[in-house]
């Protein structure tokens, strides 16, 4: 999934694989190997790759339908979080994990009632 949206965005943008392999810091057969589906992007890559071309990481990972669904603050502050986030356990990243969806599901649902 990852392959076909990168090389879709990568074309929408009318953004060659050199082009997005020198913005990345790697090497063209890099962004190839990407799209093809031979390898993937760093977790860090995926964040950088989003930011190149306005989008989330979620829509870049094929988890969402909207390119641009999201909040969005500054990418070292997402990094920091990203950084901060991996330093937990897995059993507390599922937690706050959770938490956070069920705050989304429950502002959502609030809005709805609201309407």
């Amino acid at each position: 999934m990852f392959a076909k949206i990168l090389k879709t965005l990568r074309k929408e943008n009318d953004t060659t694989q050199c082009e997005l392999a020198e913005k990345l810091g790697v090497k063209q057969s890099t962004v190839s190997s990407w799209e093809i589906g031979r390898s993937r992007p760093t977790f860090e890559q995926v964040i950088s790759i989003s930011n190149i071309f306005n989008t989330t990481t979620d829509y870049l990972l094929g988890k969402s339908d909207s390119e641009t669904n999201y909040v969005y603050t500054d990418s070292k502050t997402l990094q920091a979080f990203y950084v901060d986030f991996g330093k937990l356990s897995k059993a507390e990243q599922n937690f706050i994990v959770k938490a956070v969806r069920a705050y989304a599901e429950n502002k959502e649902n609030k809005a709805e009632i609201n309407k």
